[in-house]
């Protein structure tokens, strides 16, 4: 299995119940390449965006791996607040820079050596339109709020869903946390929002529920995921995408929905012991599988 991750990635400091407890590297392409790769995917490359100055101090994160630099004036900056009460929901800022990627002869056809892509955006204009319409071919992976979200003093603001909603008859998978999957949709219930989203030819619709599980919707079919309850909460950032990664490894690894979406939550729950990405193994998830 090869797959390239694209997207930006961000400086991002993180705080528990006040308590600042890290500045570490974050963005999506962070959580889903260090993911895949200590699941033991054959080849993960990612393609992403910083600063440049930041070159050093990000690529240090990514030790080992064949990342594809794409070099911007600045890097994104963020402060995640949680609360230990309800990890599900946080406080997010932004300083916001763009990061786009844009869709080149040379990325393009680099790109079509890998098995899937996943297109990470963090707001509406870090990949274009052009991108998801030229890569359609591709088995294309998308989960995240980017496609439709804007920054307005300093904070994440929803708005145009109708981005989204554009770019789904190219997906092939899509991830959404149930808050998005109704923005997004209109819909009052994730039931309707799934479905809705499969009509646009999606193959997999997957919609989570922080410590309430998730629902995988395929065909005609639907599948209730519990979560598991971690063993301590160190930092809930990052869980939904690593959630996402553990998904895509799991199709060479599981037949089913159902055995596929527990090991995404498994996965997703041992991220939040730790800080920064999952750094766990695929022995390691087995073995918790096991346990329950």
């Amino acid at each position: 299995m090869r797959i390239a991750v694209l997207g930006p990635v961000c400086r991002d400091v993180v705080s528990i119940d006040g308590i600042r407890s890290a500045d570490q590297l974050g963005g999506i392409p962070y959580y889903v390449a260090l993911t895949l790769r200590n699941l033991g995917v054959d080849e993960v490359v990612p393609y992403i965006t910083y600063g440049k100055a930041d070159r050093d101090w990000v690529l240090g994160y990514f030790d080992g791996m064949n990342v594809r630099s794409i070099p911007v004036e600045r890097s994104l900056e963020s402060t995640l607040e949680y609360t230990s009460a309800d990890p599900d929901s946080r406080r997010h800022k932004i300083s916001y820079s763009p990061n786009v990627i844009e869709p080149t002869t040379e990325l393009l056809a680099e790109l079509e050596r890998y098995d899937h892509i996943i297109l990470s955006p963090l707001f509406h204009d870090d990949i274009p339109y052009e991108l998801f319409s030229k890569l359609r071919h591709k088995s294309l992976i998308h989960g995240n709020f980017g496609m439709f979200t804007y920054e307005e003093d300093g904070k994440f603001v929803r708005k145009h869903p109708e981005n989204l909603i554009r770019i789904l008859p190219f997906l092939t998978y899509l991830f959404l946390d149930d808050n998005e999957a109704k923005f997004v949709s209109g819909a009052s219930g994730i039931d309707e929002a799934g479905a809705l989203f499969l009509s646009h030819d999606l193959k997999i619709s997957a919609i989570t529920e922080g410590s309430r599980g998730s629902r995988i919707f395929s065909g005609k079919r639907k599948y209730d995921i519990p979560a598991f309850p971690p063993k301590a909460l160190a930092d809930p950032t990052g869980a939904g995408d690593t959630y996402m990664a553990a998904y895509i490894r799991s199709l060479e690894l599981f037949e089913t929905e159902q055995e596929r979406g527990t090991f995404a939550a498994m996965v997703a729950t041992m991220s939040l012991e730790k800080h920064g990405a999952f750094d766990g193994s695929l022995s390691e998830v087995m073995a918790r599988l096991e346990a329950e």
